[in-house]
């Protein structure tokens, strides 16, 4: 894993211990759960495009952060270190604006794992 992802989540894993707990709610666990299952659907389909792109395909990434044509290791590495900024970051927002977070990041995951599935990307893990 890259030495940035590292530090962040070992900085978000210190935050969170020495942060004052916060009201988190079932509803905050099933709205959480369900950004982390479109997460992970987009990062099978994120998976597909390293595959295609590192074998000649016609497929290339469009989140800048990973690149045109990013390695499978790049792509586990984003998304085990989004999946557990995403969490924390819900967390420590507090509650009344915690679901306007979770909704809206939901809603842009569910528009990334839909376009993919329209070019015909697949779940690849």
């Amino acid at each position: 894993m890259h030495r940035a992802w590292r530090f962040l989540i070992m900085f978000l894993g210190g935050w969170l211990v020495m942060s004052p707990a916060q009201a988190w709610s079932t509803q905050d666990s099933m709205w959480q759960g369900a950004y982390l299952t479109a997460h992970v659907a987009d990062w099978g389909q994120t998976r597909d495009i390293s595959v295609h792109c590192n074998s000649g395909g016609s497929y290339s990434e469009t989140n800048l952060l990973l690149g045109r044509c990013p390695s499978l290791a790049e792509v586990n590495s984003y998304f085990l270190g989004t999946a557990i900024l995403h969490t924390g970051a819900a967390y420590l927002i507090p509650h009344k604006y915690r679901r306007a977070f979770q909704l809206s990041t939901l809603g842009m995951q569910l528009n990334f794992v839909n376009n993919n599935k329209q070019i015909g990307l697949k779940f690849n893990f």
